[in-house]
């Protein structure tokens, strides 16, 4: 009877740290994303089409997804041949964007790097992806203006880039060349 009590106690109490973990992760997760980029929201699969179709990627090309997420995108481009570099700075993303690559087969072609995108050098992308806040973006174009090299394209999922006139756009998804 004792070791029955102590048993449930015990699980009960197991039960209780993982939520209460699993809980400061998920708020401390949100909190450093919110504010160093753009929450995590999961692009929907037909604007994810209309970002592939806009960024006509090739066999070979650098692709690198700024705010990576869960590695949706990484794993796509992949399956059209690209080498994908994804900057994520939630370090739970990270972890289950790098599980998710592992799965589909095609962690040779993606890696993944746990780190704010604002530090990254981008002069060997070929193609850019984001999916940020109007306001995460306002401070971009400085930033491919240095480093992109010419012809790389910036497809931006949902925001336009402030003070840049797309390329192309459609269904919320605009494409620059820089």
């Amino acid at each position: 009877m004792y070791l029955a009590s102590l048993i449930i106690i015990l699980a009960l109490a197991a039960i209780v740290f993982a939520a209460a973990l699993f809980l400061f992760v998920s708020v401390y997760a949100t909190i450093v994303s919110f504010y160093k980029g753009a929450p995590y929201v999961r692009s929907k699969k037909a604007r994810v089409r209309t970002m592939f179709e806009l960024a006509d990627i090739k066999e070979g090309e650098r692709v690198v997804d700024l705010g990576s997420g869960d590695g949706l995108i990484l794993i796509e481009a992949a399956k059209r041949g690209a080498v994908a570099t994804g900057i994520e700075i939630n370090p739970f993303l990270v972890w289950y964007s790098k599980r998710r690559v592992k799965k589909s087969g095609f962690g040779k072609r993606v890696k993944i790097i746990k780190s704010d995108f604002r530090k990254y050098d981008l002069r060997e992308a070929d193609v850019v992806f984001l999916y940020l806040w109007p306001s995460t973006n306002e401070g971009l174009e400085y930033k491919f203006s240095r480093e992109l090299k010419p012809g790389t394209r910036v497809i931006s999922n949902g925001f336009p880039l402030p003070g840049l006139e797309p390329h192309a756009s459609k269904n919320g998804v605009y494409v620059y060349y820089f």
